[in-house]
């Protein structure tokens, strides 16, 4: 995978998965009772489902997390993927570096499955810095703790293999309070120790912006029980020769959507992590990622 620095003034590059009915065993989700297809889906989450393809089958959501050392590369990666109840796939991929400047790439697309164990993920759009490429991904091995994922179609460096095998995570509830990490803008721009304000209702009330650009992010719960998660919408607004996200859109206010999980945080001192993955139309994204 191919990640990017901020521009400085030239950018340079850096190095850069529904089930089947729950009645079969060995799905490709982390587990069959609890929620439905049928979860409300107020502001985001389910975006990237253009239907058609199965996902109503799907039984519930899934979070899972890995992490990949290469072979004569001094980086190790972390990647982390989140899978809606209809379908909707989204993933990020990090490498660990204290480098502000390196971008994740993130990934969406929808799950079309193929056998109990194994699915596609066609069309499959990356977000990286400054461009979005369309891809494609095989789903292997799906079981109840893990699965195998292989990226075709998207950049690569060093001939590194783009694949992962993640395993199931625990998802946690609670998103009011303060969050402090980076959101790193796909179209050039990171910040690093923003502190994301939210209320137990998923509103964003204090930190409501970046560079010159404003927001105004509302996260909604799709789930309270097993694997929650939460449906994002983003408005980004500001000025139009100052504001990248605006510049680009004609000037326009910038609509986002996506998804927001909460998992355990391995920071030290910290609880919880919050990650967040929004894309506009044309799959071009920003995440977040911060701790409490």
């Amino acid at each position: 995978m191919t990640h990017y620095t901020q521009p400085s003034p030239t950018p340079s590059t850096r190095l850069r998965w529904a089930t089947l009915a729950c009645v079969v065993a060995g799905t490709l989700l982390s587990s069959c009772g609890g929620q439905s297809s049928s979860a409300s889906n107020n502001g985001g989450g389910d975006s990237p489902n253009a239907g058609g393809n199965g996902a109503a089958s799907l039984a519930m959501a899934g979070a899972y997390q890995g992490s990949v050392t290469y072979t004569g590369n001094p980086f190790t990666s972390d990647f982390v993927s989140f899978l809606t109840p209809a379908g909707a796939w989204y993933g990020l991929y990090f490498l660990k570096t204290s480098d502000a400047s390196v971008y994740p790439d993130i990934y969406t697309g929808t799950v079309a499955v193929t056998s109990t164990s194994s699915a596609t993920i066609s069309p499959l759009k990356a977000s990286q810095f400054n461009a979005v490429t369309s891809g494609s991904a095989t789903i292997s091995g799906s079981s109840s703790q893990s699965y195998h994922i292989d990226l075709s179609g998207i950049s690569l460096a060093n001939s590194q293999p783009a694949s992962f095998s993640p395993t199931t995570i625990t998802t946690l509830t609670g998103i009011g309070g303060n969050w402090v990490g980076d959101l790193k803008d796909s179209q050039s721009r990171a910040d690093t120790n923003l502190n994301f304000g939210f209320s137990d209702a998923g509103t964003l009330t204090s930190g409501g912006s970046y560079a010159t650009c404003a927001l105004a992010l509302q996260l909604t719960p799709q789930s309270t029980t097993n694997n929650p998660y939460y449906g994002a919408s983003l408005q980004i607004s500001g000025d139009s020769t100052t504001c990248g996200r605006v510049s680009r859109n004609g000037g326009s206010t910038v609509s986002m959507s996506g998804i927001g999980f909460i998992h355990a945080s391995p920071v030290s001192g910290k609880t919880k992590r919050l990650e967040l993955i929004l894309t506009d139309s044309t799959g071009s994204g920003i995440s977040f990622r911060g701790d409490q």
